[in-house]
């Protein structure tokens, strides 16, 4: 009896540790330089403010199955202006604009449940 109690207890903690751990989510794959992008989806910080809307995450750059180095994006949008970003890599003197199709920047809106349009090549 004390086995099947011993046995039960841990199956619950491995299905309840499944559904509560953090994932590494593939995001994109940039073919040119060969590296495999995965965002830390327990990173994901967002919020708003009177000027607009922000939101951050990390992520890790994969090749080869290596971890590269991990960065951190920031994107902010300004009212009704487009969707702009930086990088932990950047050299922080200013941002760039989003052009569609970034997965990092559609996956963490999905997570966080903001809606976008892709106007031209923006997203708004």
């Amino acid at each position: 009896m004390r086995q099947i109690f011993f046995a039960v207890t841990f199956a619950v903690t491995l299905i309840f540790a499944e559904i509560c751990a953090a994932q590494d989510v593939w995001v994109a794959h940039w073919q040119s330089e060969n590296i495999d992008v995965y965002a830390m989806d327990d990173t994901i910080t967002s919020g708003t403010s009177d000027t607009g809307k922000y939101f951050s995450v990390s992520t890790k750059f994969v090749s080869n199955g290596q971890l590269q180095q991990v960065v951190v994006w920031k994107f902010s949008k300004f009212r009704d202006d487009m969707w702009r970003y930086e990088t932990s890599t950047m050299d922080g003197s200013h941002t760039t604009v989003v052009i569609p199709r970034n997965g990092v920047f559609e996956f963490c809106m999905d997570r966080i449940g903001w809606s976008y349009k892709i106007v031209d090549m923006w997203y708004y």
